[in-house]
């Protein structure tokens, strides 16, 4: 477990020493980085009662890094990343990957941008208004994945589409919606609303982990 674990910190903390951290510079670490197929095996967390289990390998205010371990079948919410920017890299499996916009004609709503399946060894970039969900596709190999961020973050944004509904959840919770942990949930908001234009809806909170 170390092993695995040192294999992956250990580039990331000469990353976060770094004066700035580019999105580029991310997905090119996400691509460096080599792990056997027994280092995944360590680092896999599942977690059947979620759309994937964390397991949050480094956190410091510069940089996160977390490897989700994913139920199949079920997707993510569509979320952001509290305006920071990102790398996904998929380690194991493959996945269904969205991308939603924010649509206001007739109403507000999300529209699907872009769908794509991402295969293992694919890294997907996240910019900081980037909208997505994924989940583990096909029936073979659940899905394993390498996440890269920047910054901590207070909270994230996380829309309901059904109940035409965005929450903003505490940035230590997944990208899900915390029902059997409503602490976890700041606000919802009707409607479907784009970050900075509930920023004041909200006081920010020191980032938890």
């Amino acid at each position: 477990m170390q092993e695995s674990i040192a294999s992956i910190v250990g580039p990331c903390r000469q990353l976060a020493a770094k004066p700035t951290i580019q999105l580029g510079c991310l997905v090119e670490l996400a691509g460096s980085i080599a792990l056997t197929d027994a280092q995944i095996d360590a680092l896999t967390r599942p977690d059947p009662s979620k759309p994937y289990g964390r397991r949050v390998l480094m956190a410091t205010d510069r940089l996160e890094v977390m490897v989700a371990t994913w139920t199949p079948g079920v997707y993510c919410a569509p979320h952001d990343h509290g305006g920071s920017v990102g790398a996904v890299r998929i380690l194991r499996g493959a996945a269904d990957h969205h991308i939603w916009s924010l649509e206001t004609d007739p109403k507000r709503r999300l529209a699907l941008r872009h769908r794509h399946v991402a295969e293992q060894g694919e890294i997907l970039a996240c910019g900081p208004d980037t909208i997505h969900s994924m989940a583990s596709a096909g029936p073979n190999q659940p899905m394993v994945t390498l996440h890269l961020y920047t910054q901590s973050i207070p909270y994230m944004v996380v829309y309901a589409p059904e109940q035409d509904e965005t929450l903003l959840v505490d940035g230590g919770c997944g990208a899900w919606i915390p029902d059997d942990a409503p602490e976890l949930i700041g606000a919802r908001i009707p409607g479907i609303w784009r970050r900075h234009e509930i920023a004041d809806r909200w006081s920010e909170r020191p980032a938890t982990h």
